[in-house]
């Protein structure tokens, strides 16, 4: 408390706050009778320099150390809003920005700090942006930065076989050949083949998406499939000595069951064939084991059984004859 004055007089005074903080200095009046209030104290402190400060401590009446004043500092949070401290004795919070935005328009845009320093935000909620596939995306955030590989120009419709993508930050029509079968054109190996595509882009020029037929061979003056007589020749020949040997085993068995049946008597016989019969099949025999070395095999005709006109058949014997042919002579 500041002692009564005996006399009227003017004093030079520091005025303080409420927690003893120097506010400045000045002269003050105190009339006979009368003190200083406890707004200000008689022990005046200077200033060693522009922003510094000190406390006054009324119950010693001293003054503390000299300290920067952090009353007025000003800091600011990740979205530019402006905060002051406050305290002649505060301190910055552990993530204040004490560096001041950029003039920003704050109807149409924001800031953000990011990285180090301001960035200016253009307001761009409700618009479209598309990504590399051309997938359509509306923007709902204040701070929006366009994602890599995502554009805001609007792709271009694709193609018959294409689809677009973005690339190098333009759109370009890609052949889209997904779920379709690239054929090899030749097969140099084993790992040659033919597969479904999955990927985007042009076809291998190993391969086409062409379908060959069961004989073609590629042809890279017409750059398409033409017929190969040599593939079908060795298909064929598969096929036609597999049909000659089912039919020269079926004749050969025909024969043995003929000939055998001569050491038998007439009703003791199970081959039904006829002597005509037989010589056809001697001769159809032949025939099926020359064909694969004739003329045009195995594109040429079959061979065919065929019967001599010349050869008489001996008749059949009638019942009675077979009754007698039964009789063993005593």
């Amino acid at each position: 408390m500041n002692a009564f004055m005996t006399d009227s007089q003017h004093i030079e005074v520091s005025y303080i706050d409420d927690s003893g903080w120097w506010m400045g200095n000045g002269v003050e009046h105190v009339a006979a009778g009368t003190a200083l209030g406890s707004d200000c104290t008689p022990v005046v402190y200077r200033p060693s320099a522009i922003g510094k400060t000190a406390r006054f401590h009324p119950e010693s009446g001293t003054w503390s150390a000299e300290i920067e004043n952090m009353a007025s500092k000003s800091y600011y949070s990740d979205t530019g809003v402006a905060f002051t401290i406050g305290m002649p004795d505060g301190t910055y919070p552990e993530n204040a920005i004490t560096a001041p935005p950029p003039d920003y328009d704050q109807r149409s845009q924001a800031v953000l700090y990011v990285d180090g320093t301001w960035k200016i935000y253009r307001n761009q909620i409700g618009m479209s942006y598309w990504d590399h596939e051309g997938h359509e995306h509306t923007i709902t955030e204040q701070y929006f930065d366009l994602p890599a590989d995502c554009t805001f120009e609007v792709p271009p419709p694709p193609e018959d076989g294409y689809v677009v993508r973005l690339m190098d930050n333009q759109w370009q029509q890609v052949a889209d050949h997904r779920g379709e079968i690239a054929y090899v054109k030749l097969r140099a190996s084993e790992t040659d083949q033919d597969y479904q595509i999955t990927e985007l882009g042009a076809v291998a020029e190993t391969h086409t998406l062409i379908a060959p037929d069961l004989f073609d061979a590629w042809d890279d003056s017409s750059d398409t499939w033409v017929y190969d007589v040599e593939k079908e020749r060795h298909y064929k020949m598969s096929i036609e000595k597999n049909w000659r040997d089912e039919q020269l085993r079926n004749v050969l068995d025909r024969i043995d069951q003929y000939e055998k049946d001569q050491n038998y008597e007439q009703h003791y016989r199970t081959s039904p064939l006829s002597e005509t019969e037989y010589l056809g099949l001697l001769g159809y025999r032949k025939l099926l084991c020359d064909y694969p070395e004739s003329d045009g095999f195995p594109f040429g005709e079959r061979p065919v059984v065929s019967y001599p006109e010349s050869v008489e058949e001996p008749p059949k014997p009638t019942m009675m004859q077979r009754v007698l042919n039964k009789v063993k002579p005593r």
